[in-house]
């Protein structure tokens, strides 16, 4: 059975208002790659200039390999220019011990 991987980035941003344009633009391309099941943008309520954004993928390998295509891919040019610096980029897997006991509830 392949796990579902949560990816969690949680970035600065140089100008709010462009990187929630360019991340619009993002979030339809990515939506194409393969693996891809969900993007959840979040923006800090207390300091504008902080994003995070939740993607959950197919499997880890789907979300490594949109990382590399995503790097390289023209459509997100403007959505990278705006990342002032990356606080955390971390993949989860679903905790299978504490889903079995929710399950059991």
């Amino acid at each position: 059975m392949t796990d579902t991987c949560l990816e969690l980035a949680v970035f600065k941003v140089r100008d709010a208002e462009k990187a929630r344009i360019a991340r619009r633009v993002a979030q339809q391309t990515v939506r194409h790659y393969e693996g891809f099941i969900a993007w959840t943008a979040y923006e800090a309520i207390e300091d504008r200039g902080l994003f995070a954004d939740i993607v959950l993928w197919k499997n880890l390998q789907s979300a490594k390999a949109a990382a590399d295509r995503l790097m390289k891919d023209p459509a997100l040019a403007d959505v990278l220019a705006e990342i002032d610096g990356i606080l955390t980029l971390s993949h989860f897997a679903p905790d299978q011990a504490v889903e079995a006991a929710c399950v059991a509830a």
